[in-house]
């Protein structure tokens, strides 16, 4: 991108940016329903034997709608995803080890958000390396990380 900016300025909404929207991904940024977003990007799939994935932002704990996470994989399989990952916020105690979604108190050990070492907060699982490593993901690109935002989820009925 800075090549790009170098070469052409920074023109609105291509080079205005510090990074790229990776091949057939709808913008991170973009408001845009969970639904509709698996099928923009799904046809793509047929088309790329290199490589391709699907991925949705959850803003919510995903183990507390498990309805939710099934509708999505069910339309990612209808809309013919090959290989689709649902994003959402995941903590980590690096005191206890707990591993989930964590409030103000950890439900493992009880232990309040500024007692001691922070807790980790990740927003999406898929930075996660190994869960014993000291450093347990990585940061990314923070110019993408803040333009992201969550997908919209409403309940959705294939073929409706």
């Amino acid at each position: 991108m800075r090549i790009d900016q170098k070469r052409y300025g920074k023109i609105p909404g291509v080079t205005d940016k510090e990074y790229y929207t990776n091949s057939n991904h709808v913008f991170v940024g973009y408001d845009i329903s969970v639904f509709d977003k698996i099928e923009i990007e799904a046809p793509y799939h047929a088309l790329c034997n290199a490589g391709h994935i699907c991925y949705v932002e959850l803003d919510g704990d995903a183990c507390q709608n498990i309805d939710a996470i099934e509708e999505i994989l069910a339309w990612m399989k209808e809309c013919g995803v090959g290989y689709g990952s649902i994003n959402h916020p995941v903590d980590y105690d690096p005191v206890c080890g707990y591993v989930g979604v964590i409030g103000d108190t950890c439900p493992r050990c009880g232990r309040k958000e500024f007692e001691g070492v922070p807790i980790q907060r990740l927003k999406k699982l898929g930075v996660w390396k190994e869960y014993n490593a000291k450093r347990i993901g990585y940061p990314g690109d923070p110019s993408e990380e803040a333009d992201r935002k969550p997908n919209i989820y409403e309940v959705h009925k294939q073929g409706g």
